[in-house]
């Protein structure tokens, strides 16, 4: 993820690495994408090495720290697609955290897990409002509508589930 998120920013304008930080930090971003963000300057080592990404020379604003800056190469465009047509074609993994929280559930008592239901529940229907509210920062209307849908899908099904 950290890599196509890099890639793609770079093919809009060459950044520096800490404006790269700066833009994946901004709520609009980082709402959609969860990007560790020490792994930013790696992953910006390993696309230089694999001839995607290219230094474009030291750069200084001012008083600020000098920071390396980096452009797109023909070669990163064209892996660019590769990632975003791969990423297409991936089916998500079921076995997301909450789906091993299910299948532990015996290890909660019964009144425990209608409080975790419940907050569950409570933070889902926040998350739905929050995704409503940053609709017009999304990158792209198709993204909230997918987010809406799954998150809606999860609510109705934690509301019929019997525990």
């Amino acid at each position: 993820m950290t890599r196509l998120l890099i890639l793609w920013l770079l093919s809009e304008t060459p950044l520096h690495g800490y404006r790269i930080k700066r833009i994946l930090e901004d709520e609009a971003y980082s709402f959609w994408f969860s990007v560790e963000f020490t792994s930013i300057y790696s992953a910006l080592r390993t696309l230089v090495k694999l001839e995607y990404v290219e230094e474009t020379g030291l750069e200084q604003d001012g008083a600020r720290p000098e920071r390396m800056g980096y452009r797109i190469t023909r070669a990163g465009r064209a892996h660019l697609r590769e990632l975003i047509a791969k990423t297409w074609d991936a089916t998500p993994l079921l076995g997301d955290p909450f789906s091993m929280a299910i299948a532990g559930k015996a290890e909660l008592p019964p009144a425990s897990l209608e409080t975790l239901k419940a907050n569950r529940i409570e933070a889902l229907e926040a998350r739905i409002a929050e995704c409503k509210t940053l609709r017009r920062a999304a990158l792209d209307e198709a993204m909230v509508d997918r987010a809406l849908a799954i998150m809606n899908a999860e609510l109705k099904w934690l509301r019929d589930w019997q525990l």
